[in-house]
């Protein structure tokens, strides 16, 4: 069986980095966006199961990535972590679709919800 495939969107390279080898050691395939764009460009060129985006101030950022994977993909999972909880994003994000909304997950608490979310998919 494939590994399933996380697109992770970290604008903290820390971030990236420590939750990057913490799902690749999990089994994962993981590519790693530092930047929006970046992401939005891996949007359109890669197969993802699930996305892990950033959100950072209050003025959400992420929601292009979570729009633009919803149509790329219209099964995959958004999983948005942000540094900061602001109940307006959330709000948002969860009415634009996103499987979750976690303030400052620590890299087990993010491997908790993909992990959680694959074995859904696969079983639906």
């Amino acid at each position: 069986m494939k590994a399933p495939t996380v697109l992770l969107i970290l604008e903290e390279l820390r971030d990236l980095e420590v939750s990057g080898t913490w799902l690749r050691s999990m089994g994962y395939k993981i590519l790693m966006c530092s930047s929006l764009a970046q992401g939005m460009n891996s949007l359109e060129t890669e197969s993802v199961s699930l996305v892990i985006v950033s959100q950072g101030t209050s003025a959400f950022e992420g929601r292009k990535v979570l729009k633009r994977a919803l149509q790329f993909h219209s099964k995959v999972s958004v999983l948005v972590v942000a540094r900061v909880l602001d109940m307006r994003c959330y709000l948002e994000a969860m009415d634009l679709g996103a499987i979750d909304y976690l303030e400052r997950p620590e890299p087990q608490g993010i491997a908790w919800v993909v992990e959680t979310e694959v074995r859904r998919a696969a079983s639906a």
